[in-house]
């Protein structure tokens, strides 16, 4: 698992967090939080960001740029703010690292942009892995399969708890159903599964016969 503690520490950015900071995040940070994964996962060109190949970003550059983009009373990135973020999230969804002097961050997972060259670790999965989606999308996954649409890879879970998380941001799209993939026997047929730095799983594609319905929530 990805522990970003140790360099959010050293930057010393959250003893500089205001008030104004946390009243800002309190009632704004979904939103800030979803324009910054915008930028890092599918759309760099939003605020003409440089990006490597394998999705690392200045946080300074973004903070500047997203600033000169996006930047008003009570929506703006700091160092303090930036760092809080990716304290707090949940789904640890952000990477930090150093380049030399320069403090990088990144999406862990979840990106669409064609040229990245993401460096995911390959590794054998568990046996049975989950996958969340709503019921809208059920029988065209049960005749296709799970692919990445716009995504660069199937995202699959290692448990219930968080592919039924998953699966409720598809409300819109009927009842939350729960997918049991078959990922022992996958890997055995030759199929390659990739480990996110938070620990997530990935795939190219599941074939329908590798995935069943574990259920169907009201």
């Amino acid at each position: 698992m990805i522990d970003n503690s140790k360099l959010i520490a050293e930057t010393g950015a959250l003893a500089h967090l205001t008030d104004q900071d946390r009243k800002m995040l309190k009632s704004r940070e979904n939103r800030l939080g979803g324009r910054i994964c915008k930028i890092l996962r599918h759309n760099p060109e939003m605020i003409h960001i440089s990006m490597d190949r394998q999705g690392w970003v200045s946080v300074q550059e973004l903070i500047d740029k997203f600033n000169d983009a996006f930047g008003r009373p009570m929506l703006y990135l700091t160092l303090p703010v930036l760092m809080e973020i990716v304290r707090t999230d949940s789904k640890q969804r952000y990477g930090l690292k150093r380049q030399g002097e320069e403090l990088m961050i990144r999406c862990n997972q979840g990106h669409s942009i064609p040229w990245l060259e993401m460096d995911y670790k390959v590794e054998t999965p568990p046996e049975i892995l989950y996958h969340g989606t709503g019921f809208a999308a059920l029988d065209a996954i049960l005749k296709e399969g799970l692919r990445p649409m716009t995504r660069q890879k199937v995202h699959l879970s290692r448990d219930t708890a968080a592919a039924r998380q998953v699966a409720r941001r598809w409300k819109n799209h009927g009842a939350p159903v729960i997918l049991q993939i078959d990922a022992g026997d996958m890997a055995r047929d030759g199929y390659v599964f990739y480990l996110s730095e938070n620990e997530i799983w990935l795939t190219d594609h599941v074939p329908p016969k590798y995935l069943s319905v574990l259920s169907v929530e009201g």
